[in-house]
């Protein structure tokens, strides 16, 4: 039973929804910014370490591959330590992955972006569980799309501060910094643990990957819906593994004017994310709202694929925030959905089995455009894969509206 305010612990403000729908969200903004300082700052690491482009695609793939793992297992781990410690391991996570990544050596580098990858996972069903619990069901998609919203605000964060530490101290105080903030907040965190974790028990039986899989598998509706995650995730961290790199290598962007961009489309991204919940939780079908959004996606990915340096400017920043505007909205509503459609005693696991399925579209975006620039030598390529991405991910989710 999801309810507008916590249990009787004397401090009913730690389960207002509109706290607990900020704190979750400044708590998933410091963690994306994690994730999303790999890609934005690959062509500085790059030049550090003396390897290809198609480095950093695994590098993206890795970490959110981790995450979907992570992600799978999460439900039980909520639902034995709660979901305010389990936030509070996240950030300590992601704090010990950026201190590895800041290391200028391969193998190292390697392994902080698996560890930011488990925090990353981790984090995002404890918010799930919380929204849930204290949050109104009438209001799931706006909730979620809120929430969602962080990703898009760490990937502005990246973008934005990213490379301006980078230019002024180097790209490694730009991990350095984001692991202090993290541990600073995982701190100041842990007197919320007796509203929010109130409901942890030691007993609940930790959760294995693929329980939550055969969940999803079971229910067409959630099966459906999963598949078009994977594929419009893809699409969202195809481009920024690549996005920096293409408008500087091939369109004639500085590197801060590349990451402007990436700013730019994020920002827009965050608030189009709440826009299109609000506006989901108001239509009869909120996946025919995706299905929307996944067609202007797939017009727009095909037009960016022929940028050239010839192009002005403001042409390439107008089409990459239509890019921000349609790209981004989908994750609350699918997840709201998908959270929907769980049975009432599964819930911490069925999210978590879908945060897996939208994590494995995070490592397969980057990891296919990572072989198709390898191929061919050119991100036309990898964008027109974005293209057809998008379109199939629309078509699963028209699929999955279907259900009830």
């Amino acid at each position: 039973m999801m309810t507008e305010q916590a249990p009787d612990t004397g401090k009913h403000w730690q389960g207002n929804i509109r706290f607990v729908l900020i704190s979750a969200t400044f708590i998933n903004t410091v963690v994306a910014t994690a994730g999303y300082l790999i890609p934005a700052l690959a062509t500085a690491t790059r030049e550090t370490l003396g390897v290809d482009a198609a480095f950093f695609g695994f590098q993206v793939t890795l970490a959110f591959g981790s995450g979907g793992v992570s992600a799978m297992i999460g439900g039980g781990i909520v639902g034995r330590f709660g979901p305010c410690r389990v936030s509070q391991f996240a950030l300590a996570l992601i704090a010990i992955g950026c201190a590895l990544y800041a290391v200028p050596q391969s193998s190292i580098l390697t392994a902080g972006s698996i560890v930011i990858g488990l925090g990353y996972g981790l984090a995002n069903p404890a918010a799930s569980v919380l929204l849930t619990r204290f949050g109104h069901p009438a209001r799931l998609n706006f909730l979620f799309s809120f929430r969602q919203a962080s990703t898009a605000l760490g990937a502005v964060c990246a973008g934005m501060l990213g490379p301006a530490i980078a230019i002024v101290w180097g790209w490694q105080w730009a991990f350095y910094s984001v692991a202090i903030l993290s541990l600073g907040v995982a701190l100041s965190i842990n007197g919320l643990r007796g509203s929010w974790d109130d409901g942890a028990d030691l007993r609940t039986p930790l959760s294995t990957p693929w329980e939550g899989f055969r969940i999803v598998i079971r229910n067409k509706s959630l099966l459906w819906l999963c598949i078009a995650g994977i594929g419009f995730s893809a699409v969202q961290m195809g481009l920024f593994a690549f996005l920096v790199l293409f408008l500087v290598e091939d369109v004639g962007f500085t590197l801060a004017a590349g990451g402007m961009v990436l700013s730019l489309i994020n920002f827009l991204g965050a608030g189009s994310r709440i826009l299109w919940g609000w506006r989901a939780d108001r239509t009869g079908n909120s996946l025919l709202v995706v299905a929307i959004m996944g067609v202007a996606t797939a017009i727009i990915a095909a037009l960016a694929a022929f940028a050239t340096p010839d192009w002005p400017q403001w042409l390439v920043f107008g089409i990459f925030s239509a890019f921000g505007l349609a790209a981004f909205g989908w994750s609350g509503i699918v997840m709201a959905n998908v959270a929907m459609r769980a049975e009432p005693d599964k819930i911490a696991e069925t999210v978590g089995a879908g945060l897996g399925f939208l994590f494995s579209g995070a490592w397969i975006g980057p990891s296919i455009g990572s072989l198709i620039l390898h191929v061919t030598g050119s991100y036309r390529y990898v964008f027109l894969f974005l293209s057809g991405a998008a379109l199939v991910a629309t078509v699963l989710a028209v699929k999955a509206s279907r259900y009830k």
